[in-house]
């Protein structure tokens, strides 16, 4: 299928990026500018609200004091959003990049009126593209470390990004067998209302670590359809040029934008968020989904089973098929093992995700940590 929008990925630029491994990159801030890295309310209130995490522990201020952790803590998988590299404008201007591989180590919660800095740095490169397949796949590995102003770790994230060349038949493939996006019916709407009504929440029933058995199934925890692709960062988001800055950055760097609707120039990677755009500029099947949503999701899963005491401490996920914007996405979770390394009690689980064609979407693994009677 031949795309009206093409990009290429050059050897020149993969050396270049091969030079910027290992160099660091951070946002510095002045003392003055320290409070814009503050975890307000509002900011973990906005998370939870777009993961529709809405449990006690992130919204509710007198619930949360009574909670192990004495306040208000942000959902686990917001350090993702700390990434200082984006894939889409800083990597291959104009390339497609998708989310392949993530591991999430988690050192201790965020709480509301902490300072929160970050340093990310390209840590491989590596190209992947699959023999005899028309279009370039490069692997990126950012690696992000996430910690206090006063230099206490949070946890640290490393994304695995394949960038692919727009147009191209590598492209396509993420698509499989995929000629549309998937339609519901009223009835599916109905049933995944009655579905989400199912989600029960442990909360402050605390799980100890004696009482899990290998074997124990986590409920499963239903998300969608989807309406869109998301992209959550905590400040300005890169993905919005106008005025006069689209007009400067488009004439150093044609390849990041397209003309829209209104003649008007937009970031390229625009095209990926609804389905029309997806087809009318890209001569694809539709849009893709975010990859990056899903630890939120698998996290909601693992919180509602081991309730406010616990806490993951590493989840390590691959992304087999990426979703279409519609799609459904339920997560679930299997105990596989446990063991104590001195105070921690730790319990380890295989955790996957399916869509509503019962396509595993995601696999991986994850450990948890829970109080002890």
């Amino acid at each position: 299928m031949t795309s009206g929008i093409k990009t290429t990925i050059t050897d020149q630029q993969i050396a270049e990026l091969k030079t910027r491994i290992g160099e660091v990159v951070r946002t510095d801030y002045e003392d003055w500018q320290l409070d814009d890295a503050r975890y307000k309310r509002a900011i973990i209130r906005t998370w939870a609200v777009l993961n529709a995490d809405m449990r006690p522990l992130y919204m509710d201020p007198e619930y949360a004091g009574q909670s192990p952790w004495g306040s208000i803590i942000a959902p686990p998988a917001i350090i993702v959003s700390h990434e200082q590299i984006d894939p889409e404008t800083d990597i291959f201007p104009g390339a497609f990049s998708r989310l392949n591989a993530m591991q999430l180590d988690f050192d201790q919660p965020i709480h509301m009126g902490d300072i929160i800095l970050a340093e990310s740095e390209i840590t491989a490169v590596e190209e992947v593209t699959n023999t005899g397949v028309n279009g370039r796949v490069v692997c990126v590995s950012i690696t992000t470390r996430v910690s206090t102003n006063e230099n206490q770790s949070i946890g640290r994230v490393q994304l695995d990004w394949h960038m692919y060349e727009r147009g191209s038949d590598a492209q396509r493939e993420l698509y499989g067998d995929r000629q549309d996006a998937h339609m519901h019916s009223q009835g599916d709407i109905e049933a995944l209302g009655e579905e989400y009504k199912l989600e029960q929440q442990r909360g402050a029933d605390t799980l100890f670590w004696g009482d899990v058995q290998e074997g124990n199934e986590l409920q499963c925890v239903v998300k969608g359809p989807t309406t869109r692709a998301r992209h959550i960062p905590r400040s300005e988001s890169t993905w919005y040029w106008g005025h006069k800055q689209a007009n400067d950055e488009s004439k150093q760097h044609p390849e990041r934008f397209f003309e829209n609707e209104n003649g008007a120039l937009e970031p390229i990677m625009a095209i990926d968020w609804v389905h029309h755009r997806a087809q009318r500029w890209g001569d694809l099947p539709g849009a893709l989904e975010s990859n990056v949503d899903r630890p939120n999701f698998i996290i909601q899963a693992l919180a509602n089973w081991m309730g406010d005491a616990g806490y993951p401490l590493h989840i390590k996920l691959e992304f087999p098929v990426t979703n279409m914007i519609g799609d459904v996405t339920r997560s679930y979770g299997r105990v596989t093992g446990k063991r104590q390394e001195g105070d921690t009690s730790i319990v380890q689980l295989e955790v996957w995700q399916e869509n509503q064609l019962q396509q595993p979407i995601t696999t991986g693994t994850a450990e948890v940590i829970l109080p002890t009677a």
